[in-house]
């Protein structure tokens, strides 16, 4: 026990000692092995044994705080990166998140999809929607189904009399992740600042329910919301879409999809915010950056990547289709150098500036591969709805902003998207936001950063231009 000097307090506290020993006695509490109870010892003698103590304790707490804090803040932060300290603190955030996730599966052995579930709820708990009204505000909100698909439906209070444009968002999260209840905060804020309609989809997530269960909800929804939308004020010709990351790319397939339509307007505007458009190749100059940037760590490693990939495409996280996907060698060799597809993977077209960024590049391997498992996913792989990079005929597609980071994994990604949009004709502006980070213009109850408020200001912008 810590004892003060003044007097007066050391006769509280040795009165407070005896009567804790005496709570002892009565109790009878006995040593391990011993046959009788616990000797009393006196105050004077075991003052100073029990200070020491007490010395040793606040000296392992400090030790097992400092080494938790070593951990949540050991992802590196290169130079260049916004706001750097926040970053830091999102990451602890994240880190906590998972390890508290990995406690939950542990207790759940028998359930294969424990982690992921426990780490969504886990983000929920931070992401709590707004009320459907806010004071001020002419937007109000409310969860209801498009076709059966789950949907966050924001509508003017103050509708105008006539036809309005309108706003369909999907969520990011790599489609294992996300809500549109964890985005409200984005999605209410664009239904603001535009004062349109905007559809939020609530989508099917991966491991649970594979591809292309997403995209089949996304399109039901989109397609729903296109035949009906004048019940809600809004004219069906002039709808765009958008989506960060895998909601990125899932508006990129349901834009073309539609567009193949002829008994559904087209979309007026694909808005595609850090997307992923392929899986053929993750040692792109933006891979290999990042991996010499954070290795490991950070938002979107090329281990996530793999991830998210075998969760979707197998419904598990299999530790040897991951392995096989980071060493590129999922692609046979024959494929690699004889395929047309091959084209639109082409480091070359990345901006130099940007590949000098990588200060350690490999250029693309040529090994065999596997050609057992290239047999299984190849359909899977070349599917436009599993990687819109990959499809043939891009021309006639709505006019397109996308948007790229540079300290993200999927980069190139964006950028192949990009350049392949508009050597098909379609009316494309790209725009890279050299400090950003995957992930940075998502606004939850805690972090928000300057340049995903740049980010944001940009779609508004754009939208408002063009709709």
């Amino acid at each position: 026990m810590l004892y003060s000097h003044n007097g007066k307090d050391r006769v509280f506290l040795d009165s407070l000692q005896n009567q804790l020993i005496q709570v002892k006695y009565w109790r009878r509490i006995f040593t391990p092995g011993s046959s009788g109870p616990v000797s009393i010892p006196s105050t004077k003698s075991s003052a100073g044994s029990e200070r020491k103590v007490t010395m040793k304790y606040l000296l392992f707490a400090c030790t097992v705080f400092g080494a938790i804090l070593a951990f949540i803040f050991r992802t590196p932060v290169p130079d260049g990166l916004t706001e750097p300290w926040k970053y830091r603190l999102l990451i602890a955030t994240t880190s906590v998140q998972a390890l508290l996730a990995r406690i939950s599966a542990y207790f759940q052995p028998d359930n294969p999809h424990a982690y992921i579930q426990a780490f969504r709820s886990i983000r929920d708990l931070t992401n709590v929607p707004s009320p459907s009204e806010v004071k001020g505000s002419n937007i109000r909100s409310k969860v209801t189904t498009f076709d059966g698909v789950r949907v966050r439906l924001y509508e003017l209070i103050k509708k105008k009399e006539f036809l309005q444009p309108a706003l369909i968002y999907i969520h990011g999260g790599g489609y294992a992740l996300g809500s549109p209840d964890g985005y409200d905060r984005l999605t209410r804020d664009l239904a603001e600042r535009l004062n349109m309609v905007v559809v939020s989809i609530d989508y099917r997530l991966a491991p649970e329910h594979p591809f292309p269960a997403g995209h089949l909800d996304c399109l039901s929804a989109t397609s729903w919301f296109l035949r009906n939308a004048q019940d809600f004020g809004v004219d069906a010709n002039r709808v765009a879409i958008s989506g960060d990351s895998g909601g990125g790319h899932m508006s990129a397939t349901v834009s073309q999809v539609i567009n193949d339509d002829p008994a559904l307007p087209n979309l007026k505007l694909q808005i595609l915010i850090y997307p992923a458009t392929q899986t053929l190749d993750l040692l792109t100059p933006s891979y290999q950056k990042y991996d010499q940037d954070f290795g490991d760590e950070g938002i979107l490693p090329r281990k996530r990547v793999a991830a998210f990939i075998s969760m979707y495409d197998l419904g598990r996280s299999d530790p040897l289709y991951m392995q096989q996907i980071l060493s590129n060698e999922h692609i046979i060799r024959e494929f690699r150098l004889n395929s047309p597809y091959m084209n639109y993977v082409d480091h070359s077209v990345i901006p130099s500036e940007l590949r000098k960024e990588t200060r350690l590049y490999r250029p693309p391997r040529q090994g065999p591969g596997n050609e057992s498992l290239w047999r299984q996913v190849e359909s899977k792989y070349l599917d436009p709805r599993w990687a819109p990079l990959l499809r043939q005929d891009l021309s006639g597609l709505p006019q397109a902003f996308v948007t790229t980071c540079g300290f993200d994994s999927i980069r190139d990604d964006g950028i192949f998207y990009a350049k392949r949009l508009e050597e098909a004709g379609v009316k494309t502006q790209w725009k890279h936001y050299p400090s950003a980070f995957h992930g940075v213009m998502f606004i939850n109850n805690f972090f928000w950063f300057q340049v995903g408020e740049v980010m944001t200001n940009d779609i508004v912008e754009f939208v408002q231009k063009n709709i």
